[in-house]
């Protein structure tokens, strides 16, 4: 029986830190289910979920990626989806798009873009964004829109409120999927 977990990992980046953090997994005998990864400012972050042999204690767990990680900075974060109580997310058909902003960045843009989708239940299942030296920002969310919400209203009140903050909004179709389908847009 294998116990699952959610680990969170941050450490100023360097080379060699994915193969450290995969054989400290490897000798713990996790086996990753899923995994994300990026450097954010010079940061390496990883978000993961893996399988651990029951027996395997969460302190064992966090002292060994923390110890094979030291070099390097490494804080890491455990979680246990089932002793916390997380609730499995529910499946339906949804739409997926993808919402891109472009233009100024003051604050409040994301609070008040994520706002707007939370009122019709709309989940941001990826999101990520560059600045390049004076260029406007970029933000790519990518969007699963259960098929009840009018999407044409949703892309008129984006994009008045893009208008609201100086930027330009574009909402676009990418597929049919289902809330529970984990595939990250990335295109850039």
């Amino acid at each position: 029986m294998a116990k699952h977990y959610v680990l969170g990992l941050m450490a100023a980046n360097r080379c060699g830190i994915l193969a450290a953090v995969s054989t400290a997994l490897a000798e713990l005998s996790g086996n990753i289910r899923d995994i994300r990864l990026t450097v954010v400012e010079n940061f390496f972050t990883m978000i993961l979920s893996a399988d651990f042999p029951d027996q395997r204690d969460p302190t064992v767990i966090v002292g060994h990626l923390e110890g094979v990680g030291r070099p390097f900075g490494l804080s890491v974060l455990l979680r246990d989806p089932v002793a916390e109580q997380v609730p499995p997310a529910p499946q339906h058909e949804c739409q997926v798009f993808q919402l891109t902003l472009t233009g100024n960045d003051p604050p409040g843009v994301l609070a008040r873009f994520s706002a707007r989708l939370a009122r019709e239940q709309i989940d941001i299942t990826d999101m990520y964004g560059w600045r390049s030296g004076e260029e406007s920002p970029v933000i790519l969310l990518e969007l699963a829109i259960p098929t009840h919400v009018n999407v044409a209203e949703l892309r008129a009140e984006l994009t008045e409120i893009g208008r609201g903050f100086g930027l330009d909004t574009r909402l676009d179709f990418v597929r049919m999927g289902t809330t529970r389908d984990p595939r990250p847009l990335r295109t850039r």
